[in-house]
């Protein structure tokens, strides 16, 4: 079996990097060549200790590549194929993956938790789950995909329209995405919270009107938001202040992984008729994906996209990768790494 390279939790704020076998494409399988793989914020969540990583797991779900092999039954992917990874397999046969739902399929797994992820030299990935990436998108803005399709989901979730004005709490990757793709898809102003000033200079390079430094949000609820899009999570009171700010009948989408419940005024919840909608991930909520939705929002201005990579690594460098990217003081946002 021939070897190769690939980077997993080694215990709490420890990566390691390991020989392993490069696997074999089982039948309806691609294996894929990586290019690209962004450190998401969920997987710092993993880096800290916040959840139970499997030491046996590689880490990393923002992965693009080339196909290197394909296994049997696959048709319309070959070798040296440029590829982005949808990183869910699902059952494809119930209720939700029939509606396009797959997110919500209760056999879905998302790589780099529970299957292998895209910290290695390769990955054997469903056919199902790669989108060719367009020849004028390379493979780093093309490992932006995912982040910016989990973005345009929490949009799609609380039906965004044209005009309407949005706040984006929080500046990290999401949140920069979220700026960047409120105003792809029609909003008439957004603004964006931030807490470092290089998060600040990312969101209104990504397309925000307005940028406004944490706990500076006082005055917004007499403003009109008709949207909030959370995106900070953890242990922050940003939820309840999300409704503090949005107007009535307004909505707010929850992107943000909270690491312990939040509370939240239910009696203002009511009186408002505000909307609260969670985003997991992504899905076809109609013809076109969320993916396929992110790729034409890159393709259209990758430049404005690609200014929110920060770093890059080669995979023998993973940890100091993790390292990077959990020190907001090293003014990282997006961390890739390019095995």
């Amino acid at each position: 079996m021939s070897q190769m390279q690939a980077a997993f939790f080694a215990g709490k704020e420890k990566i390691e990097l390991r020989q392993t076998g490069v696997p074999d494409p089982a039948a309806g399988e691609v294996l894929v060549r990586v290019r690209a793989c962004g450190i998401c914020g969920s997987d710092l969540h993993f880096y800290h200790g916040a959840f139970p990583a499997l030491p046996n797991i590689s880490p990393g779900h923002e992965i693009a590549g080339e196909v290197a092999a394909v296994g049997e039954g696959v048709a319309g992917f070959a070798p040296g194929q440029r590829v982005v990874v949808e990183p869910i397999r699902s059952c494809r046969d119930c209720a939700y993956c029939n509606a396009g739902r797959y997110h919500l399929c209760s056999r879905r797994v998302l790589l780099g938790t529970f299957a292998p992820g895209g910290l290695a030299e390769y990955v054997s990935v469903p056919a199902y789950t790669l989108y060719p990436l367009p020849d004028d998108l390379d493979f780093s803005v093309g490992a932006l995909v995912e982040p910016l399709a989990v973005a345009v989901h929490g949009l799609h979730l609380v039906d965004l329209k044209a005009g309407e004005r949005v706040l984006v709490m929080g500046s990290g990757t999401v949140g920069v995405l979220s700026a960047l793709a409120a105003r792809a898809l029609g909003a008439g102003e957004v603004l964006a919270t931030y807490r470092h000033e290089h998060q600040a200079r990312a969101a209104l390079a990504a397309g925000a009107s307005r940028a406004l430094k944490e706990g500076e949000t006082g005055g917004l609820g007499k403003e009109g938001i008709d949207v909030v899009v959370e995106t900070v999570g953890g242990t922050a009171p940003t939820l309840s202040q999300a409704l503090d700010i949005v107007r009535p009948g307004g909505r707010v989408s929850l992107l943000g992984l909270f690491t312990q419940p939040a509370q939240v005024n239910a009696l203002g919840l009511m009186l408002k008729e505000a909307r609260v909608a969670g985003g997991i991930t992504y899905c076809r909520p109609g013809q076109r994906s969320d993916f396929e939705v992110a790729l034409s929002i890159l393709q259209a201005d990758p430049e404005r996209a690609r200014a929110i990579i920060t770093h890059r690594f080669p995979l023998e460098e993973a940890a100091q990768a993790f390292a990077t990217a959990a020190d907001k003081g090293s003014g990282s946002l997006k961390v890739q790494v390019t095995p």
